[in-house]
Protein backbone atom coordinates (compact mmCIF):
# COMPACT_ATOMS: atom_id res chain seq x y z
CA UNK A 1 0.00 0.00 0.00
CA UNK A 2 1.84 3.35 -0.77
CA UNK A 3 1.72 6.10 1.77
CA UNK A 4 2.99 9.18 0.93
CA UNK A 5 5.00 11.34 4.20
CA UNK A 6 5.70 15.03 3.99
CA UNK A 7 7.32 14.43 6.96
CA UNK A 8 11.12 16.35 7.39
CA UNK A 9 12.71 14.84 10.63
CA UNK A 10 15.33 12.58 9.61
CA UNK A 11 14.24 10.75 13.03
CA UNK A 12 10.45 10.22 11.88
CA UNK A 13 11.75 9.42 8.45
CA UNK A 14 13.89 6.27 9.59
CA UNK A 15 10.91 5.23 12.09
CA UNK A 16 8.89 5.52 8.67
CA UNK A 17 10.83 3.32 6.91
CA UNK A 18 11.13 0.74 9.74
CA UNK A 19 7.01 0.56 9.83
CA UNK A 20 7.15 0.36 6.41
CA UNK A 21 9.55 -2.22 5.88
CA UNK A 22 7.90 -4.65 8.90
CA UNK A 23 4.30 -3.69 7.41
CA UNK A 24 5.18 -3.91 3.74
CA UNK A 25 3.90 -0.56 3.03
CA UNK A 26 5.49 1.52 0.56
CA UNK A 27 6.71 5.10 2.19
CA UNK A 28 6.96 7.77 -0.45
CA UNK A 29 8.56 11.07 1.37
CA UNK A 30 7.82 14.57 0.18
CA UNK A 31 9.69 17.50 0.48
CA UNK A 32 7.07 19.79 -0.02
CA UNK A 33 3.47 20.19 0.12
CA UNK A 34 3.44 20.02 -3.84
CA UNK A 35 5.57 17.58 -3.89
CA UNK A 36 3.32 15.86 -1.65
CA UNK A 37 0.13 16.65 -3.26
CA UNK A 38 1.20 15.33 -6.85
CA UNK A 39 2.62 11.95 -5.23
CA UNK A 40 -0.74 11.55 -3.57
CA UNK A 41 -2.53 11.63 -6.86
CA UNK A 42 -0.11 9.78 -8.98
CA UNK A 43 0.12 6.55 -6.68
CA UNK A 44 -4.03 6.91 -5.81
CA UNK A 45 -2.57 6.57 -1.83
CA UNK A 46 -5.30 5.80 0.79
CA UNK A 47 -3.02 7.40 3.55
CA UNK A 48 -1.28 10.50 3.93
CA UNK A 49 0.77 12.30 6.45
CA UNK A 50 1.60 15.54 7.02
CA UNK A 51 3.78 17.85 9.11
CA UNK A 52 2.05 20.81 10.85
CA UNK A 53 5.06 22.85 9.99
CA UNK A 54 5.39 21.87 6.95
CA UNK A 55 6.54 24.33 4.32
CA UNK A 56 4.89 26.48 2.08
CA UNK A 57 1.69 26.25 3.14
CA UNK A 58 -0.59 27.26 6.37
CA UNK A 59 -1.54 23.14 7.34
CA UNK A 60 -5.06 23.61 7.62
CA UNK A 61 -5.18 24.30 3.98
CA UNK A 62 -3.04 21.76 3.39
CA UNK A 63 -5.17 19.18 5.19
CA UNK A 64 -8.31 20.41 2.70
CA UNK A 65 -6.34 19.57 -0.19
CA UNK A 66 -4.68 16.85 0.39
CA UNK A 67 -7.87 14.97 1.61
CA UNK A 68 -9.54 16.46 -1.72
CA UNK A 69 -6.62 14.64 -3.73
CA UNK A 70 -7.82 11.63 -6.22
CA UNK A 71 -8.39 8.42 -3.93
CA UNK A 72 -9.97 10.79 -1.31
CA UNK A 73 -6.95 9.33 1.33
CA UNK A 74 -6.78 9.69 4.92
CA UNK A 75 -4.50 12.73 5.83
CA UNK A 76 -2.85 12.63 9.00
CA UNK A 77 -1.35 15.59 10.83
CA UNK A 78 1.41 15.32 12.56
CA UNK A 79 2.52 18.08 15.29
CA UNK A 80 4.19 18.82 18.48
CA UNK A 81 1.32 19.85 20.10
CA UNK A 82 -1.38 16.84 19.44
CA UNK A 83 -4.65 17.48 22.01
CA UNK A 84 -7.81 17.16 21.82
CA UNK A 85 -8.72 20.85 20.72
CA UNK A 86 -6.48 19.78 17.82
CA UNK A 87 -7.97 16.70 17.04
CA UNK A 88 -11.37 18.29 17.05
CA UNK A 89 -10.40 20.79 14.71
CA UNK A 90 -8.44 18.62 11.97
CA UNK A 91 -11.70 15.97 11.82
CA UNK A 92 -14.05 19.72 11.16
CA UNK A 93 -11.04 19.87 8.19
CA UNK A 94 -11.38 17.14 6.39
CA UNK A 95 -8.58 14.95 8.06
CA UNK A 96 -8.14 12.04 9.77
CA UNK A 97 -6.13 11.79 12.65
CA UNK A 98 -3.19 13.89 14.39
CA UNK A 99 0.07 12.36 16.08
CA UNK A 100 2.37 14.08 18.75
CA UNK A 101 5.79 14.01 17.05
CA UNK A 102 8.20 12.94 17.34
CA UNK A 103 6.43 9.77 15.90
CA UNK A 104 6.19 6.92 18.22
CA UNK A 105 5.99 3.09 16.63
CA UNK A 106 2.98 1.32 18.21
CA UNK A 107 0.71 5.00 17.64
CA UNK A 108 1.87 5.44 14.28
CA UNK A 109 1.42 2.18 12.86
CA UNK A 110 -2.09 2.05 14.94
CA UNK A 111 -2.82 5.28 12.92
CA UNK A 112 -1.61 4.17 9.59
CA UNK A 113 -3.64 1.30 10.08
CA UNK A 114 -6.95 2.27 11.07
CA UNK A 115 -6.61 5.19 8.15
CA UNK A 116 -6.34 2.15 5.17
CA UNK A 117 -8.87 -0.14 7.06
CA UNK A 118 -11.29 3.28 7.05
CA UNK A 119 -10.43 3.96 3.46
CA UNK A 120 -10.83 0.78 2.31
CA UNK A 121 -13.92 0.97 3.60
CA UNK A 122 -15.30 4.50 2.61
CA UNK A 123 -13.49 3.47 -1.19
CA UNK A 124 -16.14 0.46 -1.29
CA UNK A 125 -18.97 2.80 0.02
CA UNK A 126 -17.98 5.04 -2.67
CA UNK A 127 -17.98 2.21 -5.45
CA UNK A 128 -21.35 1.00 -4.54
CA UNK A 129 -23.11 4.53 -4.12
CA UNK A 130 -21.57 4.78 -8.06
CA UNK A 131 -23.20 1.50 -9.17
CA UNK A 132 -26.29 1.92 -8.00
CA UNK A 133 -26.55 5.99 -9.95
CA UNK A 134 -25.91 4.05 -12.95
Amino acid sequence: MPVVALIRSARDRDLLRSIGARDHLDIHFADTFSEAWYTANRLKSPVVLCERDAPGIEWHHALRILASAVSHPCVILTSAVADDYLWKEIVTRGAYDVLAEPLRDADTTRSIRLAASYWKNAERNRTRSAALRK
